[in-house]
């Protein structure tokens, strides 16, 4: 269990520097959209090889599920995401996508009534990682402007994250993590092409790819933050949970931070050492299984 713990830790620490790499992918022409297809498109044709059964799934009604699965949580989670940055502040953003082990939370208590009880401790655990949450991505700055049409799509990218996450879940019981993730990939990196056409985005960023810093991030992100800790995260889940492993990206803003303090040369304030103080104590309290 311990290991589990670990790999989803590990994972929500690569997503926690992605946005250095998908910063210099952007400062160098490329578009939310592009980024999506060419991850997406490069963690499904390395992970081929390894499951080439059931590559058209027997039922359509499984088949719809991973659909759901790669819009959920590929192409529209990505996409609402990064472009919530173009229209609200970087704080506003961060703070209501990482959020998401509390929209994860309350959506299992809905859908799933009667299997998820939530206890004083995580809720307690929750509502401190919560605080530490925004005092880290506040850093001190006493500023939240409200912006909504960025916020609304920072709060959709949130939903879409638990809505993956409830579905698979159900689809776990039947397939592999092998599979799913593949099936993730190829749905997202399909969902995702109209607003590719839309933008006309690759064909105004082809100066980009000459560029060697390019593909060192996306193979980067491609690999690693796709492949390897797509699989590592849905094999983590699957053993110890949705809420549990969603408890732990309340560590993305603390990673965040921490990076780009030590590469970006950021400044760390009191608010966002206290603030990751209380995200660690919350996220620990949380997941603590010897209370009740």
């Amino acid at each position: 269990m311990l290991l589990h713990y670990l790999l989803a830790l590990g994972c929500v620490f690569v997503w926690g520097c992605t946005f250095i790499s998908s910063k210099i992918l952007l400062q160098a022409g490329l578009q939310p959209v592009d980024i999506l297809l060419l991850r997406f498109g490069m963690a499904y044709l390395l992970l081929l090889p390894f499951y080439r059964k059931h590559l058209r799934l027997p039922s359509w009604k499984d088949e719809a599920w991973m659909i759901f699965l790669g819009i959920t949580g590929g192409s529209l989670y990505f996409l609402t995401e990064n472009t919530a940055i173009k229209y609200t502040l970087t704080t506003n953003a961060s703070l209501i996508v990482s959020l998401t082990p509390l929209y994860t939370m309350l959506l299992m208590r809905v859908v799933k009534r009667k299997s998820t009880r939530l206890s004083s401790h995580m809720l307690i655990g929750s509502l401190l990682a919560v605080i530490g949450v925004f005092s880290v991505v506040m850093n001190g700055h006493i500023l939240l402007e409200l912006n909504p049409l960025g916020d609304f799509l920072s709060l959709l990218s949130g939903l879409c994250w638990s809505f993956y996450s409830l579905a698979y879940c159900y689809v776990a019981q039947k397939w592999s993590a092998l599979l799913i993730t593949r099936k993730l990939f190829f749905w997202g990196f399909i969902t995702a092409i109209p607003f590719a056409f839309a933008e006309s985005s690759l064909s105004h960023a082809s100066l980009a790819f000459a560029q060697p810093v390019v593909w060192g991030n996306l193979l980067f992100l491609g690999i690693v933050a796709s492949l390897l800790c797509f699989f590592g995260w849905n094999v983590a889940v699957s053993r110890i949970g949705a809420i549990h492993a969603n408890n732990l990206i309340y560590f993305n803003p603390l990673v965040t931070l921490l990076v780009a303090h030590y590469v970006l040369d950021e400044p760390l304030t009191w608010m966002s050492l206290t603030g990751m103080f209380l995200t660690i104590l919350g996220v620990w309290i949380a997941n603590d299984k010897t209370k009740t």
